[in-house]
């Protein structure tokens, strides 16, 4: 007969473990820390889903190019996502838009447009056809949608070569919105698909879970894309030619009207912009802007597009 020993459960009370907390974000614009604000090109195809750092961004700008394909400004507070992109190529309006916020404009190639541009008016840009460092390639994934970055890596550039930018800060004040405007819950923006975005509010985050295509907008690791605050800025779109290849163009010279989304709520605005001078955003009595502290996305909308809000 074979003897096996008894084994015994022994159970020893151990003193809670304490985890810390998620570290509380210090800045909620870029260039609010002082350092020169990082604005990255993101590519919104199909082919480029899902992206990975859009959902740490305190602020993205999106709007339409050639097709309506819509593409992003993601610009980022505090330290910034290891992984960013995929990156793609610049155009004209989003040199105008950095260089509103004395940023630099993170890309990989560009429009025949704006490559004058940055040529022209020395504009500080990271561009990856000729500045490769800062990037690789995810293999799992097919070229050209497979271009990334990282903030540590553009800070890192950086501090090797220096560039001449400082931030001029953002079009917006944060505050405490005045409970005006009427209740809308539901956004859509019909770009066109499979670009079509829906935004719907959660009362209890007080955030806006966005979607395209009729569904969710999550980063690669799984976080929803949630801003705070929307504003939409109605738009003159357009298709161009510019050396034999499709492009466009989206006039950001003169005013417009806005929408800006927040706590539930439709408030009506207008945005300006003369030649020479920075975006400014103001409310239907000609205030600033003001919004709550988190994460903003601005949508450069064609006005000639359906939008609704109820």
């Amino acid at each position: 007969m074979r003897y096996t020993r008894p084994t015994y459960d022994v159970w020893i009370e151990l003193p809670p473990v304490k985890l810390p907390k998620p570290e509380a974000r210090k800045f909620f614009s870029p260039g609010a820390d002082g350092q020169a604000p990082l604005l990255v090109v993101v590519e919104n195809t199909p082919e480029a889903r899902p992206q990975s750092g859009l959902a740490d961004a305190c602020l993205v700008y999106a709007m339409p190019t050639e097709g309506h394909i819509t593409r992003f400004l993601a610009g980022f507070c505090d330290t910034g996502p290891p992984t960013i992109g995929p990156v793609r190529s610049a155009r004209r309006y989003m040199l105008e838009i950095a260089r509103d916020l004395g940023a630099i404009l993170v890309h990989a190639g560009h429009s025949a447009d704006a490559l004058a541009m940055i040529l022209n008016q020395k504009l500080p840009v990271i561009n990856e056809f000729w500045t490769p460092g800062p990037f690789w390639r995810d293999t799992q994934r097919q070229m050209p949608h497979n271009l990334y970055t990282g903030m540590n890596r553009l800070r890192a550039a950086l501090d090797k070569k220096p560039v001449d930018a400082r931030p001029r800060g953002v079009p917006y004040a944060f505050g405490n919105p005045p409970e005006t405007g009427t209740l809308a819950t539901t956004i859509a923006l019909d770009y066109a698909p499979p670009y079509a975005v829906r935004y719907l509010y959660d009362a209890t985050r007080r955030w806006y879970l966005r979607e395209q295509d009729s569904q969710p907008h999550l980063d690669a690791d799984g976080k929803p894309i949630a801003p705070v605050s929307i504003v939409v800025m109605f738009i003159q779109w357009s298709q161009v030619r510019e050396r034999g290849i499709d492009s466009s163009k989206i006039d950001l010279v003169g005013t417009g009207r806005l929408a800006l989304l927040t706590r539930g709520r439709l408030i009506e605005g207008t945005w300006t912009r003369f030649a020479g001078a920075p975006l400014s955003l103001q409310d239907a009595a000609g205030g600033p802007l003001v919004l709550p502290r988190g994460p903003v996305w601005i949508e450069l909308f064609p006005a000639d597009r359906p939008f609704s809000a109820h």
